[in-house]
């Protein structure tokens, strides 16, 4: 059973520090629940800098962090934290732990290669500032667009891929590489900012660019609430897709060497 957190997690028997949308802390989560252990959940930012509260509890701004407090325990690592919790609540040994299970998207009619793009205007967001820009308006000036749906900015996977995507050197004067999320603009801006970031981001907070390219991603347990599922959409200059890669299930790694290649065929 979940309660609101304290600041020492008191009443319950375990703190679980966790990140809204991540899947290993909905994975603890589940494993709490089953094992009917009372617990406080205590929320904490997407950016990692802004975590002091973990640090000064476990020496890390990673999340989930569990604290046990009947029994002095604090821990990290969502594999570590499902053994423990099987040991000690449920009975059984590490080897019985239920494997972390990703989540599985249903089918998607989205864009695919040879079919046009719906056209959207949304702001543009830079480390400078936003403007309305037409999807077209890059495809026509760089002669073709490579369209990103990431997920809430601040959060690993988002922020692991864009650096992957920054390390590889992606878009050059023949590809614009451009980025749409559900954040807020100057939530985009400032995310750009401290990752010195020189890819642009749409920001779409309706979410209704993600229903036109049916990628809409339902956040578990936090109902209303929905981001783009992952996916990348290589458009030409008249928005037809060229490649196109769409997320089964969360989360999935895009497939970085694929996109490339697709990038550099003429």
């Amino acid at each position: 059973m979940s309660t609101t957190a304290s600041d020492d997690g008191e009443g319950t028997t375990v703190t679980l520090y966790r990140l809204h949308g991540c899947p290993y802390c909905e994975h603890i989560v589940e494993l709490l629940d089953r094992h009917g252990v009372e617990y406080a959940s205590r929320f904490v930012a997407g950016e990692h800098s802004r975590r002091d509260g973990v640090a000064r509890v476990a020496g890390t701004r990673s999340v989930p962090l569990l604290v046990d407090h009947e029994r002095g325990v604090t821990m990290a690592e969502s594999a570590r934290i499902g053994e423990y919790l099987e040991r000690t609540y449920g009975g059984g040994d590490a080897g019985a732990t239920p494997e972390f299970r990703p989540v599985t998207f249903p089918p998607s009619d989205h864009p695919v290669a040879g079919e046009r793009a719906p056209e959207f205007t949304r702001p543009l967001v830079t480390r400078e500032g936003w403007e309305d820009v037409p999807l077209s308006a890059l495809a026509s000036e760089a002669g073709s667009v490579l369209l990103v749906f990431s997920p809430l900015n601040w959060g690993g996977k988002s922020m692991y891929w864009w650096k992957e995507i920054e390390r590889r050197g992606w878009g050059d004067d023949d590809v614009a590489v451009v980025g749409l999320g559900v954040s807020q603009p100057f939530d985009h801006q400032r995310f750009l900012e401290r990752r010195d970031m020189p890819y642009p981001l749409y920001s779409d907070p309706a979410n209704g660019v993600a229903e036109a390219y049916d990628v809409v991603h339902d956040l578990d347990g936090m109902a209303g609430v929905a981001e783009p599922r992952p996916a990348a959409f290589l458009l030409d200059d008249g928005l037809t897709v060229s490649y196109e890669w769409v997320a089964d299930e969360w989360p999935e790694t895009p497939p970085y060497d694929d996109v490339e290649s697709a990038m550099a065929s003429p």
